[in-house]
Order: C-alpha cells, then structure tokens, then sequence
C-alpha cells in the first residue's frame, strides 16, 4: 500500500513538473524568439524533464545511501554539484540570468527531493512501527490464549477426579464433551475470529460439562435469543466467564445457582452471567482469577472501543455483563 501511493505521489508530480516545465518554455522561447533551439520545443521539454529527473533521483535515492556517512555525503554533494555545473555551462555563454535560470529549477528539485525523502521515510517508519505494534499484539494474544487452555483444563481434570471415584459414568462423559471442546480449542478455535454459531454450539457443550458436574439439571440456566447467522467472534471468549462463575458460586447444588444469558441484536451481542456468592466473601471480582484477567486482556486487545465489561455484586449476587460490537463474515456482509 505504501509503495503504491509513492508511486501515485511522484507520478502526480512529475506530471504537474512536465505542465509547468511546457508553460514557462513556451512563454521563455516566444519572448526570445532567437534563443537556441527556440524551433524545438519538444527537445527542450524532454531535456528539462530529463535534468529533472536526474537531479530529483540522484537525491532522493542518495540521502538514503549516506545515511549520515560523511564520506557518502561528500560524493553525493559533488555530484550533484557538477551536474549544476554542467547543465549550467552553456548559458555562461548568454548571460548571468541565463546561468540563475538553468541553476535554481534544479537546486529547487533537490530540495523537493530532500522533502520527499524525508515524508517517505516517516510513512515507512510509522508503518513498520504498525507492524512491530502488530505483530506484539499476535504475540501477545498467542500467548494469553496458551495461558487460557491450561487454566480451564486444570479446572475441568480437578472435577474429573472427583467423578471417578463417585460416579464412572458420568466421569467418562465429562471425558468425551472434554475431549470435543479440546479438539474445538486445539483445531477450530486456532484463529483470531471464528462463526459464532460455532463459538455458541461449544458454550452449550460446555455448559452440559458443567451440569455433569453437578446433581442439579437446573443448576445453571441459560437462555439465548437472537440471530447468530454471519456474525464471527474472537473464539474461546466466554468460557473464562462461566467457569470463574462456576468456581466461585455459592453452592455445586440447587437450582438457578448461576444464570447466563447471551442476547444478539444486529452486530451487537450483550453476554451476562450471575452466580451466588457466598456472604463472607466480601471482594468476589478479587477471586475472579487469571481467566478473567485473560478476558479482559483480549478483549482490549482484539476489541478497542467495541466492547464493554461491567462487573457488579448486589445482594450476594455477582453479574458480569459485556457488550460487543462484533465482525460479519465477508461473505455475509458482500450480500
């Protein structure tokens, strides 16, 4: 993209360059009808623009080559100083004004180069801080998302214990939805977005973990309403949430001890969860654990100014409520 509006750049340039150039010969050669080459327009016109060239590339592509090298410097200022001299030789011969008339386009031209150099230089230097900003972001949101897969596989094995010595079978489901959500972390969910029918088809799986867990079939409720066709997420994003609100709710038994709800509307999406907790812990958003943190650093760094994450206790009750603006698929939103 850079290189392109360079080349836009220059070539507008040049073409303004060539205008100015034809108009001031015309006027030059009609007011001095017996000047030199006064009958051959065009090979005044394709001289100047020859000299303009020159002199423009030998200093825009030469302030690059010294890079603050006086011995490069010095060469790139003798150059540019015999050429002067050089074009500027044969009108000694006319007059003074004929000289300053050849000399000062070009020196103009060097200048112009020196600023062109300088604009093109700070363009390629805030893009490649772009993509140094880039690329830590990537680095940063691989990294968040290895910390994520441990820290819910540890939750998730801890209760796998517990359930191979009270109740096998049920054990060896919570094994078989593990192993699905592992394979959905591990293979599908390798992206930065993914559909969010998907993303939503593995929050009821793993919310069907969570009811193995318990004895309660109405432990957890849990209601979804809106559209998910088109819309893509940044995946594994809500699994922190409800597990931090498994972990830390008041009972393992009962009903409606925690309650989700995810509400999509257009591109936006509102996820709030609740759970009891208990009385004495007075700070619950203290305990909320490295997922948490997990998700609040993603969502900074995948939705800036699109999302917003409120965390509120009332009444014994702990409520995370976040609202996104999502992405439509490309193919969803050509329609």
């Amino acid at each position: 993209m850079k290189k392109t509006v360079e080349i836009i750049v220059h070539t507008f340039f040049w073409i303004i360059y060539t205008a100015i150039t034809l108009m001031l010969s015309k006027v030059y050669l009609q007011a001095k009808p017996d000047a030199p080459f006064s009958d051959q327009l065009v090979y005044v016109i394709s001289l100047e623009l020859f000299m303009g060239l020159l002199f423009f590339y030998i200093t825009f592509w030469g302030i690059s080559w010294t890079k603050g090298k006086t011995m490069r410097v010095a060469i790139l200022a003798f150059i540019l100083l015999f050429l002067l001299l050089f074009f500027s030789y044969p009108a000694m011969r006319i007059g003074v004004w004929e000289v300053m008339s050849s000399i000062l386009p070009h020196i103009i031209l060097v200048f112009l180069a020196a600023i062109f150099r300088k604009f093109s230089d700070s363009v390629q230097l805030e893009q490649e801080k772009q993509n140094l900003m880039y690329q830590n972001m990537q680095s940063e949101l691989a990294l968040l998302k290895m910390q994520l897969s441990p820290h819910f596989l540890f939750n998730t094995l801890n209760n796998i214990d517990y359930l191979v010595h009270t109740d096998a079978d049920k054990a060896s489901d919570t094994l078989a939805k593990l192993g699905a959500i592992l394979r959905y972390m591990i293979y599908d969910a390798a992206v930065d977005k993914i559909d969010l029918c998907s993303e939503l088809s593995q929050i009821e799986d793993y919310i069907g973990l969570i009811k193995l867990r318990v004895k309660d079939e109405k432990y957890l409720k849990y209601k979804l309403s809106g559209n998910c066709q088109g819309l893509r997420i940044a995946p594994m994003l809500f699994v922190p949430l409800i597990e931090n609100a498994y972990k830390h709710s008041a009972s393992k038994e009962g009903e409606n001890i925690i309650s989700l709800e995810i509400q999509i509307s257009g591109r936006n999406l509102l996820f709030n969860i609740c759970n009891a907790y208990k009385p004495d812990e007075r700070e619950p958003q203290k305990h909320s654990g490295l997922g948490m943190n997990i998700v609040k650093r993603r969502l900074e760094l995948i939705y800036p100014n699109r999302h917003e994450i409120i965390i509120s206790t009332r009444e014994n009750v702990y409520t995370v409520e976040l609202s996104l603006e999502l992405d439509e698929n490309e193919m969803h939103s050509s329609r």
